[in-house]
């Protein structure tokens, strides 16, 4: 009866320890890496937002990051887009999976902190953004503003997955 008693007192022990782990960065160098799901409700959007919207930051060798966006835009439409990035301010291409209209560049500022910019083909800044990664590394922020025209800022915060 004791140990019957102290197998299912560890296990509650062990059931409480999963759901309060946390999922460390798998770059100490670099905490936007990951897998990353849109809270949709802590989010802000000046154009219609995503239902669904996941990035998949990973770094592939030679200092390149891939990312690899999925999920549904606001029609209902499937998103599938993917782009690779070195953090040397030089401009890449804003998709690989099709012809790309713009381009990125790229600038790590620290751990949890990243910059970048997009480029039109006349070499005009069109956006800015940023990733910042919460000090725990569970919840990434991503603002967008975008420039000329109307300025608007968008806001989209993400949980590690």
């Amino acid at each position: 009866m004791r140990g019957l008693m102290l197998a299912a007192m560890s296990l509650a022990c062990g059931a409480f320890a999963i759901a309060d782990e946390t999922i460390a960065p798998p770059n100490p160098n670099d905490w936007t890496q990951g897998v990353w799901e849109m809270i949709r409700e802590e989010s802000a959007f000046c154009k219609p937002a995503p239902r669904v919207s996941i990035r998949e930051i990973t770094e592939v060798g030679w200092g390149m990051i891939s990312v690899h966006w999925t999920g549904i835009d606001a029609n209902g439409n499937r998103l599938d887009s993917r782009y690779v990035y070195r953090y040397d301010g030089d401009k890449y291409p804003a998709s690989i999976n099709r012809p790309a209209s713009e381009s990125i560049s790229w600038k790590l500022v620290n751990p949890r902190h990243v910059e970048f910019f997009h480029w039109s083909k006349e070499d005009k800044m069109t956006e800015e953004l940023s990733r910042k990664v919460t000090a725990d590394g569970q919840k990434m922020t991503q603002i967008r503003r975008y420039l000329g025209g109307a300025e608007c800022v968008d806001r989209q915060v993400f949980r590690r997955r």
